[in-house]
């Protein structure tokens, strides 16, 4: 235990390595300002340039609506587009883009709509005053580079540098000039401008916006990246050009927001082709007939993009919101309100179970400033009538942040991990008497933290917290079910901690590996046994994902682990049944040791409506190491009789066949256990993807 706690207390305090930078100059230096004044001349040289009269060019990209998770980094795919332009320009400010190609695919119903200049390219860095959304989202917010910028920003030379563009073979020498507003209250960006070091020309432009800037209450944030390529010597003009656009209720927390990101790429580019004025006639963006959009041939699948990158936190802009936050010293950035009623998910909110009967709860969260947040949550089970709560404090962002908390009477699960969403297990509780949950309650604190390393996320906790036995406080289904009794737990006090080190494939690569090593346990302080319980739990996951390009999805799990030392009763692996391997008594197998694979194949039978599914599933639980703690099989009036602490061990194996209907939103399996102790058992559940916030 004193390995784990020093493992524990290095992660806590280590601090994410970074790249050591040159310091950066004064605010509004002489160099700065200059470099301002010749990307500003350049800006209008460039279009008085006889050398480049006109040009067409073709552009390709995506634009994806997801569901992202505040908490868990999750990523829910809703829809993909795929568009096609031809992007025209004459001079001197003349431009023109048709809309040739455009399709899409629906994972998830919806009826978003985009601003058509969400399908389309920026040809001029914006001009002198940025909108987006047609005006709805930004609207005349001045460029950096506009006559009158310098008036309204503060400019500062950060380093000079190489930078790699996409499609460009030779890295490109620039100047980063940090851009933030002098008042930070009133509409502007805040990010980096890389200038040619050669010329002036803008290469690059990496920014967001301050909250005052967005006409929407529903935008979170907006972040754009816009890369320029050379042509000709001396034209710096798009290749590639990047958006992400987060929109919430401002009334309330919700666990997931909408995500919209789009990514244009520019290319082919023909100069000089004798464009006549009439096409520029209209408005700058149109489109052919539908059938002729939709009957375009693209170059690349619609998941072309998304097979090679997937979706998750690495591919989208984060470091640019982290670096315009530090020009601004860490003002909240976000254009929602600070302060919000925090629903964190339905069941944290409303839940039914036979321990708690109903538990209802509310949420409060403050967000002070970018990367630091506060929130407090209570709530009462009116079957026992005893209050619940927890408070908790996080400074960074997902996955490198350091955080501490504490809890009252928060349940927690005997089990190896959720077997069911928390919305199902309240529904199947209260309709059926079936609850899938194993509580006990905790309370106390804990220090947690979060470092990325490499590719992967290292993650700590140390705690001291007191576990109480839950008991049988509710009885009542609507349809008369008979619910299990509470298993028995050792009550005492706990001191120990967790560390983990995980690595989770982006979501919808086309084949992905996921892994994660933990180790939990501590010293339980116990009148349970004749002597405290020390104990550590060693576990090791892994998921592999095979995609086809067409058509079906293979899903590759397992799971094993060990209990070493005095294991209290809490701390035992318990397999069987739904969530682990389906056909058998939920939680009848048991141990000091386990392991179970579970292979699922997919595939769509009637898109939307319909998604076949086949799977095999294998177990083992035993009893590996000897104990120094004293099994016993106790008795409880108040648990409706004599509860066997000690399940099967031995193994266990279950085929199955299932369908997911309506987006593979809800699935419905049918498994059938092969053992000695095997049964059919009927399996409703929501898609694993939604249980963080059912």
């Amino acid at each position: 235990m004193g390995m784990l706690a020093a493992l524990a207390a290095a992660v806590l305090a280590a601090a994410p390595a970074r790249a050591q930078e040159p310091a950066p100059e004064a605010w509004n230096s002489g160099r700065a300002m200059e470099l301002v004044g010749r990307a500003r001349d350049r800006r209008q040289q460039t279009q008085a340039d006889t050398g480049m009269v006109d040009y067409q060019a073709d552009a390709r990209g995506y634009i994806y609506f997801y569901l992202d998770r505040r908490d868990t980094g999750e990523r829910t795919l809703v829809k993909t587009d795929q568009v096609a332009l031809e992007v025209l320009w004459a001079a001197p400010n003349l431009a023109k883009q048709r809309i040739i190609g455009l399709r899409d695919r629906r994972d998830l119903p919806t009826n978003i709509q985009y601003h058509q200049d969400h399908l389309s390219v920026v040809q001029d860095n914006f001009g002198d005053l940025i909108r987006l959304g047609d005006g709805d989202e930004v609207r005349d917010v001045l460029h950096p580079a506009a006559g009158a910028a310098p008036s309204i920003y503060d400019y500062r030379l950060a380093d000079s540098s190489s930078i790699r563009l996409p499609g460009v073979a030779e890295p490109v020498r620039v100047y980063k000039l940090e851009v933030r507003p002098r008042d930070p209250s009133v509409p502007a960006l805040v990010g980096a401008v890389y200038v040619d070091r050669r010329a002036g020309d803008i290469v690059r432009m990496d920014f967001t916006f301050t909250p005052s800037s967005y006409v929407d209450r529903q935008l979170d944030f907006i972040n754009i990246r816009m890369e320029n390529g050379l042509y000709k010597g001396r034209f710096w003009l798009p290749i590639q050009q990047q958006v992400e656009i987060r929109r919430q209720l401002p009334e309330l927390g919700l666990p997931a927001g909408g995500m919209i990101r789009g990514t244009m790429r520019i290319s082919n580019y023909r100069f000089n082709q004798g464009l006549s004025p009439s096409l520029f006639r209209g408005r700058r963006v149109v489109s052919v007939p539908q059938a002729q959009r939709e009957a375009f041939a693209f170059e690349e699948g619609i998941d072309a993009e998304l097979r090679e990158a997937g979706l998750s936190p690495a591919t989208e802009l984060g470091e640019v919101r982290e670096q315009a936050a530090e020009l601004l010293g860490r003002r909240l950035l976000s254009g929602l309100p600070g302060s919000r009623v925090d629903l964190a998910g339905a069941t944290r909110t409303l839940r039914y179970n036979r321990a708690e009967g109903l538990a209802l709860s509310a949420g409060y969260r403050v967000t002070p400033a970018e990367r630091t947040s506060l929130a407090l949550r209570a709530g009462i089970a009116t079957a026992t009538m005893r209050p619940f709560a927890e408070a908790e404090a996080w400074r960074g962002a997902l996955g490198d942040r350091i955080g501490i908390g504490g809890y009252f009477r928060q349940p927690r699960d005997v089990g190896y991990a959720p077997v069911i969403s928390g919305a199902m297990n309240s529904l199947s509780a209260l309709l059926a008497g079936s609850d899938y949950s194993d509580p006990y309650y905790a309370s106390g604190g804990e220090l947690r933290a979060e470092r990325p390393l490499g590719g992967w996320t290292a993650s700590a906790a140390v705690r001291v917290e007191k576990h109480e036995q839950a008991r049988l406080a509710s009885d009542f289904s609507v349809f008369g079910g008979s619910f299990r009794p509470v298993p028995r737990i050792a009550e005492g006090t706990l001191t120990g901690g967790t560390l983990s080190l995980r690595r989770e494939a982006p979501e919808l690569v086309a084949r992905g590996l996921s892994l994660g090593v933990t180790v939990d346990g501590g010293v339980l302080d116990t009148d349970f046994y004749q002597k405290d319980a020390a104990f550590v739990r060693p576990r090791v996951d892994a998921a592999y994902t095979l995609r086809h390009p067409r058509n079906g999805e293979l899903l590759l799990e397992a799971s094993t682990g060990a209990a070493l030392g005095g294991v209290p009763l809490q701390a035992e692996w318990r397999i069987g049944g739904r969530g682990t391997v389906p056909g058998y008594e939920f939680r009848g197998y048991g141990g000091d040791v386990y392991g179970f694979g579970r292979a699922t194949f997919s595939w769509n039978v009637a898109h939307p409506f319909i998604r076949g599914r086949v799977f095999g599933a294998a177990g083992w639980t035993g009893d590996e190491f000897d104990h120094d703690l004293r099994r016993r099989v106790v008795v409880d009036g108040g648990q409706a009789g004599t509860l066997d602490l000690i399940p099967e061990r031995g193994g266990m194996a279950s085929v199955g066949a299932g369908v997911g209907l309506f987006y593979d939103i809800i699935r419905v399996d049918l498994a059938r256990g092969m053992g000695r102790y095997g049964r059919w058992e009927v399996i409703v559940e929501a898609n694993p993807t939604f249980w963080d916030f059912l």
